[in-house]
């Protein structure tokens, strides 16, 4: 788990989620060979999010690309573009629904959720490349019906960070630091 990622997790708690970073997921041969990678690892989802006051269980992935030219709209348009593969579970239905679903099977059955949990899906970019590609992102990920978090987001939640009552979480002590600079 990077510092981006621990962020992103602190800011989602601060939200009034359960996080868990890292969360790896089991597949069957089966499932392996439907997404037409029959050798492939266990899948590793970024962060879970999980609010159980509305039963709702977020597949958040991060990138910050801080120091790069940003997330772009082409990588989830356009499969010839670069970053297309970076982001399987946007661009590609197989991927996501095979995951999706031994995802909700394993996180309810070992009761980290409730039965008949909504899934949804989260892309938080650190950096988004252009202001024309934030505004097809958010059009996009709307369509979908998907989150989008950009460095607003993450301008915002340090900010209340900053204002709450000190904890010793990597999200607070940031922001805390950040204000006093």
């Amino acid at each position: 788990m990077n510092a981006f990622e621990q962020i992103t997790a602190s800011l989602f708690r601060a939200e009034g989620y359960w996080t868990i970073n890292g969360f790896k997921v089991d597949l069957s041969k089966e499932g392996k060979k439907e997404i037409g990678k029959p050798s492939l690892p266990r899948p590793e989802i970024d962060i879970l999010a999980y609010k159980g006051t509305t039963n709702e269980l977020i597949w958040v992935e991060c990138k910050s690309y801080l120091d790069s030219g940003g997330v772009c709209y082409a990588s989830f348009t356009n499969p010839k573009d670069p970053g297309h593969e970076r982001f399987k579970v946007f661009n590609y239905d197989t991927y996501r629904d095979v995951i999706s679903y031994e995802l909700i099977k394993q996180t309810t059955e070992r009761g980290l959720v409730r039965e008949g949990v909504t899934l949804n899906y989260c892309l938080v970019a650190g950096k988004v490349k252009t202001s024309k590609d934030r505004e097809s992102l958010k059009d996009y990920f709307d369509t979908k019906g998907w989150l989008f978090k950009d460095e607003s987001w993450l301008k915002s939640g340090l900010k209340k960070s900053a204002a709450m009552q000190y904890e010793d979480d990597v999200a607070m002590i940031v922001a805390k630091i950040i204000q006093r600079l």
